[in-house]
């Protein structure tokens, strides 16, 4: 298969097992100087705080269409003007800091509980016993409300380095988003990333 060729062509030399990718990666260095400068690094990256926000957003979880092509060929995606102007409002007199560092998201979308369910399995819903196996799709919900915040809340959504997103029923359709993100950068290199992207 051609994806397997051009792994092995540009990988097939590393080995698969993490301590002999490091010393793949310390072969050809000052092996004793470089493995304490990667622990002070390791050390001062984990000493490194969080700061943790969560925010409950009480509208009807929808997924984030594919993009369509508009007048002058240029590409929009449905909805998404709506999604900005409803979290531009919702933070408008929040003290919220745009976050410019690397991330995590979580977001939990509550999905309206089916008419046709019966008494014993809406209430089995709200509880969280019985969860939504239909559209939208899980990754695409996290994907809507990862753009909407982008630009307010969140400088690039790039930044985000982990994310969850996870589907429940209730009667109160909403979309709970908690996110958490470091005090500081990791590293340089990932600064001046994000620095050069901003002043673009």
């Amino acid at each position: 298969m051609n994806i397997e060729k051009e792994y092995n062509k540009l990988y097939g030399d590393i080995p698969k097992y993490n301590n002999e990718r490091i010393d793949y990666l310390l072969k050809d260095t000052n092996l004793k100087r470089n493995k304490l400068k990667v622990y002070d690094e390791i050390q001062r990256i984990n000493s490194i705080k969080w700061k943790k926000k969560s925010f409950t957003l009480y509208i009807i979880p929808k997924a984030t269409p594919r993009p369509r092509s508009g007048k002058n060929g240029i590409f929009y995606v449905k909805g998404a003007s709506d999604n900005k102007k409803f979290f531009k409002e919702f933070i408008k007199d929040k003290e919220l800091e745009i976050i410019n560092t690397p991330c995590k998201i979580e977001c939990v979308s509550y999905l309206p509980i089916s008419k046709s369910m019966n008494s014993v399995n809406k209430i089995l819903a709200e509880l969280g016993f019985i969860r939504p196996i239909s559209k939208p799709d899980w990754d695409n919900l996290a994907k809507a409300y990862c753009d909407m915040i982008q630009g307010y809340l969140l400088e690039d959504d790039a930044l985000i380095i982990e994310g969850i997103s996870k589907k429940y029923y209730s009667i109160k359709p909403r979309v709970e988003i908690t996110i958490e993100w470091m005090e500081s950068f990791d590293c340089k290199y990932n600064e001046d990333k994000i620095l050069n992207k901003i002043h673009k």
